[in-house]
């Protein structure tokens, strides 16, 4: 269970930094420069909105990736989604996270297991590609998470199945270790712990911006009082 919690503490810091980074790059770039920038992440977060919203049924309408200003926020893009009940909502809105992961683990996976490919063809050639990799991990990771309008309606369901959990352990309904087992089986905690791997370069990769970042702030404002 512990690579289960370690997972989540990761996601959550991926959260944390992503609100963090979009807050310092707006504070010093145009929004066009920043929807370029962000572009690959945004494609993959809007696709998977309009895919599932489609596989769940319901109605889809445009889809932007032109970016706009909505006060002091940012919304680099958009895709229209048709009402539907809270639960389709909340899966449709939670959607580019599972994808976001998804492909962020599926990218780690394929260099880390064709790293000699790489090595062969040469130093320049295994370091661009590092560069291009690394690219794709920060667009990706810094635009996956949904915005509260995506997850609207996600706190009721949750406090319902809170409720509907607790309800049942009351009335004596404990599922059998058997059970847990066959959810929890080796292959799952095997895709998990390499998961929470996987992850660690995302982390880095915005730790390392928003370090940089501050460092060059930080010495712009020194120049400045000086």
């Amino acid at each position: 269970m512990i690579y289960f919690a370690l997972l989540f503490i990761e996601i959550s810091i991926l959260f944390l930094l992503s609100r963090s980074m979009s807050k310092v790059l707006s504070g010093f770039m145009s929004v066009n420069l920043l929807s370029f920038i962000f572009l690959p992440g945004i494609i993959i977060h809007e696709l998977s909105h309009l895919l599932v919203a489609v596989m769940l049924f319901v109605p889809v309408g445009n889809m932007e990736f032109t970016p706009k200003r909505n006060g002091n926020t940012v919304k680099l893009g958009s895709v229209e989604i048709g009402r539907t009940d809270p639960i389709r909502r909340s899966i449709i809105g939670f959607a580019p996270v599972l994808a976001g992961l998804t492909v962020i683990c599926t990218i780690i996976y394929f260099f880390s297991s064709n790293i000699l490919f790489f090595q062969d063809k040469g130093f320049y050639f295994c370091v661009a590609f590092i560069l291009v990799l690394a690219y794709f991990l920060f667009a990706i990771s810094n635009t996956m998470f949904s915005s509260s309008k995506d997850m609207e309606g996600t706190t009721e369901i949750l406090i319902t199945l809170l409720i509907l959990f607790a309800g049942a352990h009351v009335l004596g309904f404990h599922p059998s270790l058997s059970v847990l087992d066959k959810i929890f089986n080796k292959e799952l905690v095997a895709v998990v712990q390499k998961s929470t791997l996987f992850l660690l370069v995302p982390i880095i990769v915005d730790l390392l911006i928003l370090g940089i970042i501050k460092l060059f702030t930080g010495s712009q404002n020194q120049n400045g009082r000086s």
